[in-house]
């Protein structure tokens, strides 16, 4: 895990136009037993892109980056916000999205929800910040009003242990890769993969991920290409890495 980037980010809103980035935390191992945590906070509005400009230095050092939700969030926010503040960016080649290999099977592991407060419960992870995202938005903007170091501190420890429990949720998924009893809710039916197999042969394609634990979903988004004559094995692989 010493070559992945895990991060996570904190913004003023969900609009990827008009908010900005406010917080960003990112770790890596520097060796196997030490992890290091690196945060990136704006004083003010107008410091985004120093610190995103920072960020952007430490992420091309890696090729992959890990994040809880990321795909759907973090990714797509981070690489508007760089692009409106006129820097170049490259994202790593890998996205490990923690939330997407988890959420198949959480409830068969005995979780109502999939949130990452529910996968830390699971795997008895005690957090010592007690804010959630929508808290750490309405103090941050409380910070630029009083310049009380306190809540700068509240809003960036709960940034900090998000970002410092992935790699235990990291680990949760080699659990669930090598339970031979769990299966995901949604996989594949034996109709779809003797069919999805028959297509691939016959027009000599291969794909990075295993069938047997593809998603319905993106096995019929598959299919529906093929026999459209959409044949794209770097959008297939990316089908099957986005479903969840």
């Amino acid at each position: 895990m010493n070559k992945v980037l895990f991060f996570d980010i904190e913004t003023t809103g969900f609009d990827k136009d008009s908010s900005s980035v406010i917080l960003i935390s990112s770790g890596w191992f520097i060796s196997k037993d030490k992890f290091f945590i690196k945060q990136y906070f704006s004083e003010s509005l107008d410091e985004e892109k120093e610190m995103l400009l920072s960020f952007k230095e430490d992420v091309d050092k890696f090729q992959a980056w890990c994040s809880y939700n990321g795909r759907a969030f973090d990714e797509p926010f981070i690489k508007r916000r760089m692009k409106l503040n006129g820097i170049r960016f490259l994202e790593p080649s890998i996205h490990i999205d923690l939330y997407r290999k988890i959420r198949p099977y959480h409830r068969q592991l005995g979780m109502e929800r999939c949130n990452l407060r529910s996968v830390e419960q699971y795997l008895g992870i005690d957090r010592e910040d007690k804010i959630d995202g929508g808290l750490s938005v309405e103090l941050y903007f409380e910070f630029l009003g009083t310049k009380d170091f306190r809540l700068r501190e509240v809003i960036m420890l709960h940034n900090y242990e998000d970002v410092l429990n992935l790699p235990k949720v990291f680990k949760l998924i080699y659990e669930i890769e090598n339970n031979e009893g769990l299966k995901r809710v949604d996989c594949i039916t034996e109709k779809q993969a003797k069919y999805l197999v028959y297509l691939l042969k016959k027009n000599k394609i291969t794909i990075d991920s295993d069938i047997k634990n593809m998603s319905q979903k993106a096995a019929s988004r598959i299919i529906d290409n093929i026999l459209k004559g959409n044949i794209d094995i770097d959008e297939f692989n990316n089908i099957v890495n986005s479903s969840y």
